[in-house]
């Protein structure tokens, strides 16, 4: 029965593939096929990429996302654009993990923050009904679940709400940004509303990574959005930041905090002086999948998985 049902849902994957192509190809966002073998990986703090060897003498990464490739086509002034294809990631394997997986990623240039909502509903839309949908900063969504407010509360503040959960963190020194992911993660995502797209915005200007920042009531914010769909994080988008000074500090910073240093990418980072106005987004095509046949476990959506080779 396993390998009949199996069966259908990877048939049902090649009908999703197709129908996530043609929803693009109907807006005339033109696919593109960037290299998976990069000379400089993208610099995240908490996504490690994976080494390869293609020549002897020099290390390679598989890509952990198309972005920095995909912005340098952008700022060659191509057309809107997507990306559906495998990506890689470094210890990154479980339940709702594997080494290799697959992304939708799309950038639309000088479109409005609602009608590229307005996309992200149509692509989820294609795998799953969506009964309700919720839009709250992140600032709400942690006042209105911990009653904490990230701006007023100090670290400490996050370690004893910590405690009074029972919530288990190393015990190595965390930062103030670590101990928000590990309450977002423990305490925020588990209560979300069962059945309910959630879009949050305006994450901690900490946590700004490659979007832009902007001023409410003389507070940065990040202008970075999230959404989740019953407590599964489905995507991580961005106002994306054009400005390559601020991004070059961005990664010196990220690289200070990292245990193994990366190299910087001078080819993307001075693309951005080119870029023009977009968002964009990548969006995790297998958890979509495991939504869309109510499994629990990413192995039963893909065609064969790591632990399986």
């Amino acid at each position: 029965m396993y390998l009949e049902s199996k069966s259908n849902i990877l048939k049902d994957r090649s009908n999703m593939l197709k129908k996530v192509r043609s929803f693009f190809y109907k807006k005339n966002i033109i696919e593109v096929d960037p290299p998976h073998i990069l000379k400089h990986p993208s610099i995240d703090q908490y996504i490690e990429p994976i080494e390869c060897l293609p020549k002897n003498d020099e290390t390679f990464y598989l890509h952990t996302s198309p972005e920095y490739m995909m912005k340098r086509l952008l700022s060659f002034s191509l057309e809107d654009m997507f990306f559906l294809g495998h990506v890689y990631r470094k210890d990154e394997i479980g339940e709702k993990h594997n080494f290799e997986f697959t992304m939708i990623e799309w950038y639309r240039k000088n479109i409005s923050f609602e009608n590229f909502l307005k996309d992200i509903f149509s692509v989820v839309k294609l795998f799953i009904d969506i009964k309700n949908i919720k839009k709250l900063s992140y600032r709400n969504i942690f006042l209105e679940i911990t009653n904490l407010d990230f701006i007023e509360c100090k670290k400490n503040d996050l370690i004893n709400y910590l405690k009074n959960k029972k919530i288990d963190f190393d015990k190595l020194e965390k930062s103030f940004d670590d101990l928000l992911n590990i309450i977002f993660t423990e305490v925020i995502e588990k209560n979300f509303l069962k059945d309910t797209l959630y879009i949050i915005y305006d994450y901690p200007s900490s946590q700004a990574m490659l979007s832009k920042t902007h001023q409410i009531e003389n507070i940065e914010y990040a202008k970075r959005f999230e959404i989740y769909y019953n407590s599964y994080e489905l995507g991580n988008g961005f106002h994306e930041l054009n400005d390559e000074i601020v991004q070059r500090k961005r990664f010196v910073e990220i690289n200070k905090k990292r245990d193994k240093k990366l190299p910087l990418d001078e080819k993307f980072l001075s693309s951005l002086n080119h870029l023009e106005d977009c968002y964009g987004i990548a969006i995790g095509f297998d958890r979509l999948m495991m939504l869309r046949h109510n499994k629990k476990n990413i192995n039963d959506v893909i065609s064969i998985s790591f632990n399986d080779l």
